[in-house]
């Protein structure tokens, strides 16, 4: 398969909370971006499994994070 090169721009914001997200997922901004653009599109299916399962990864250690972060909010407030 090949690939096409493509630039954009985005808001200062969005690109530091990018930044934030691949810091805490460790997956790139390619895969960040490419996973986003195929969700949106409804296209996921087409993204190779390899990259799916990295990013489903991704988001189990993003989930558990919220979950623990969670998890100490109530135990304080206790």
């Amino acid at each position: 398969m090949s690939n096409i090169s493509i630039g954009i721009r985005i808001p200062i914001n969005l690109h530091k909370r990018l930044e934030v997200y691949i810091a805490e997922t460790h997956l790139t901004k390619t895969e960040v971006i490419l996973n986003a653009l195929a969700q949106y599109l409804d296209v996921s299916d087409e993204i190779p499994l390899d990259q799916r399962v990295k990013a489903l990864e991704a988001q189990m250690l993003e989930l558990k994070s919220l979950v623990k972060n969670t998890s100490s909010t109530n135990i304080s407030a206790i």
